[in-house]
């Protein structure tokens, strides 16, 4: 999925560099500007998927924006940053339909929490309601970007698709996405567990005389016979003018059929395109969306539902094992809890809020050792073996760490190194040896 873009209209130079630089990180497109009149030029200019707004601004308020922007018509997401925060302006905000509203100094990890709520709707990959809920896929991460790739190309085309990730990963969810963006979103979607398929008359009454789609959950789940027969069907012509097919896995494919519970021929006959469901331990930054997005779900009232930071901190810290399930599930126990209030880490079942304690403090492990793997596995690929070096490769790591910390601290390099205890000279010798740029000291 491409990345969303955002507007930040705001006229401190080294705060809207740090913002600037945050959203980058989080894998979105900012575009700076330092002015309302410029905002709006850009906004009428440009598409947008978010705006983030400075009220103070020096030609007018940014609640003047907010207001033209409304009253052209645009329902775009903002949201709303302030020096000097007053009642007024908290009302004033909320009837112009500001998403959230955070005051200076900026917290940039509560900034980028509530951005990433802020996009969710741009995450979305489908908005179609289907029985009690909207189909809708949401996520930043990067292991979450082949995915999207995956759910596009299947929504363009008619072949069949092979969905495979764990138990709670989303891949029925993928399925219906695939639907309602396809060419038979208006026709019959059937979601039917392999395991009750017993008979060959059965499976082609399920498949052929269709114009909707077939999803066959966990397709280990049918017999050799009959995989043989569908692996048949599948090249077809009758068959390929009958029903969408769509199956699913809890496991990796290829696993499967080295283990026998996939026949090689139907593993081939879906091979075409398949779409690799991640854990949810592996994008644990999607966390605050995904809540949000549920929360918003579940909450009768049309006020948001809040999460406090320590509670989102234990989220991030747990392992998940029954994945975005899971998350759902521990979700609705949270909103019972707090009864419509904000959620804080007291809410949450007692396994979840203890996952901080037990991590000592260090959240988002798995998505980290995931994306780590993921560069150096890049990086040695495009790299000739007997270029190889581990200071090198250990300096990118560093590098990149040291960019993030920078625009946490808004590009401190003295207010960082007090922060985290480190030495000053250290630090600065570290950003002149990685060829980082420090900033200007505020």
């Amino acid at each position: 999925m491409a990345a969303a873009s955002i507007l930040i209209i705001e006229d401190e130079h080294a705060l809207g560099a740090a913002l600037s630089l945050a959203v980058r990180r989080m894998g979105h497109l900012p575009t700076l500007v330092a002015s309302g009149g410029a905002g709006l030029e850009a906004l009428r200019r440009e598409r947008f998927d978010a705006l983030v707004l400075d009220i103070g601004l020096p030609d007018m308020s940014g609640l003047a924006v907010l207001e033209r922007l409304r009253a052209e018509g645009s329902d775009l997401p903002v949201l709303i940053v302030t020096a000097h925060a007053t009642l007024d302006h908290a009302i004033a905000s909320q009837k112009l339909g500001a998403t959230d509203y955070l005051m200076k100094p900026l917290d940039l990890r509560r900034f980028e929490s509530s951005l990433s709520a802020l996009v969710a709707r741009g995450m979305v990959l489908a908005d179609v309601v289907q029985g009690e809920g909207a189909v809708t896929l949401i996520g930043a991460a990067p292991c979450m970007r082949d995915v999207f790739l995956g759910v596009a190309r299947a929504c363009a085309g008619e072949g069949p698709v092979m969905i495979h990730g764990p138990s709670g990963s989303g891949k029925t969810l993928a399925a219906k996405v695939i639907h309602a963006n396809s060419g038979r979103s208006g026709k019959e979607l059937a979601l039917v567990e392999s395991s009750t398929i017993r008979s060959v008359d059965a499976l082609q009454a399920l498949i052929l005389g269709r114009d909707g789609s077939v999803v066959l959950e966990e397709i280990g789940g049918l017999s050799g016979e009959l995989q043989s027969c569908l692996a048949g069907m599948i090249g077809d012509a009758a068959v390929n003018a009958s029903a969408r097919l769509i199956v699913t896995s809890g496991m990796d494919p290829r696993d499967a059929v080295e283990r026998g519970l996939m026949r090689e021929d139907l593993f081939y006959a879906l091979s075409a395109l398949t779409i690799p469901m991640p854990p949810l331990c592996e994008r644990s930054g999607d966390i605050p969306a995904l809540s949000q997005f549920v929360l918003g779900l579940r909450h009768e009232s049309a006020a948001p539902v809040s999460i406090t930071a320590p509670a989102l901190c234990a989220m991030q810290a747990y392992s998940w094992p029954g994945n975005v399930r899971e998350l759902r599930h521990t979700l609705d126990h949270a909103l019972a809890m707090s009864r419509g209030g904000p959620v804080f880490a007291a809410h949450l079942p007692p396994h979840v809020a203890a996952a901080l304690q037990d991590s000592s403090g260090h959240a988002a492990s798995g998505e980290l050792e995931a994306a780590i793997g993921r560069w150096l596995d890049a990086q040695l690929s495009l790299t000739p073996e007997s270029s190889w070096n581990h200071d090198d490769l250990m300096d990118g790591i560093e590098a990149v760490a040291l960019k993030h910390l920078l625009g946490r601290f808004e590009m401190r390099p003295t207010r960082m190194a007090a922060a985290l205890r480190m030495n000053r000279a250290t630090l600065r010798q570290k950003l002149r040896r990685l060829g980082i740029e420090r900033g200007k000291e505020l």
